[in-house]
């Protein structure tokens, strides 16, 4: 029962692109493009909210998702869409297209975000992102422009017991090479830069 209801849900909102239909939390999920925009059950469509118009979801009287997880409630930022939204299919397309492309940009925004992080560079583990954060090297493009020599000195003089292997893997992961693909000359002309950073650095002081 519940699946031919929402096969006919799929339908109403066939002006949606590339819709489709996933099993979901006891329901189904409504997707654009594999981005859900709302969560039905066997007889209500819920649309997912965001700050920018969930005020107008609360002004329209649409409820808030209430979902049973082990015996305890829970609401969802998903809202109710009530019987004469439903039936008012022009105006509910033009808010169905609002939520979908306000998803969207919540998606490309968190993608940007995780690209920017130091985390997602090759060699990069949670320990090395915390020494460079707390060194002022808070993303990418501030490694890029800081440089990995003076990303090393800056937190080798926070914990002075680093290892020469975090030079490698700080060239690596500003070149995009995985730390184990460097050769021993590779590895020796790092640490010779290095130490004429260094050197430069003593001249300068």
């Amino acid at each position: 029962m519940l699946k031919t209801t929402a096969v006919n849900i799929k339908q109403e909102f066939s002006c949606v692109e590339d819709v489709s239909l996933r099993s979901f939390f006891g329901g189904f999920s409504l997707n654009s493009e594999s981005i859900m925009f709302a969560w039905l059950d066997q007889n209500d469509v819920y649309l997912r909210a965001h700050d920018k118009y969930r005020s107008m979801f609360v002004e329209l009287g649409m409820q808030p998702l209430d979902l049973v997880f082990d015996g305890s409630h829970k609401l969802l930022d998903y809202y109710k869409v009530d019987d004469t939204l439903r039936q008012d299919r022009q105006k509910l397309h033009t808010i169905v297209k609002m939520v979908i492309e306000h998803a969207k940009q919540d998606l490309d925004e968190k993608l940007v975000k995780c690209q920017s992080r130091l985390k997602s560079l090759p060699n990069m583990s949670v320990s090395l992102e915390k020494l460079m954060v707390s060194s002022d090297i808070t993303n990418v493009e501030i490694f890029k422009k800081v440089g990995y020599l003076e990303t090393f000195y800056r937190i080798k003089s926070k914990n002075p017991k680093l290892s020469i292997n975090i030079l490698f893997s700080l060239y690596g992961a500003l070149h995009g090479r995985h730390v184990g693909t460097l050769s021993s000359e590779s590895k020796e002309k790092i640490e010779l830069a290095y130490q004429d950073f260094l050197s430069k650095k003593q001249d300068l002081s």
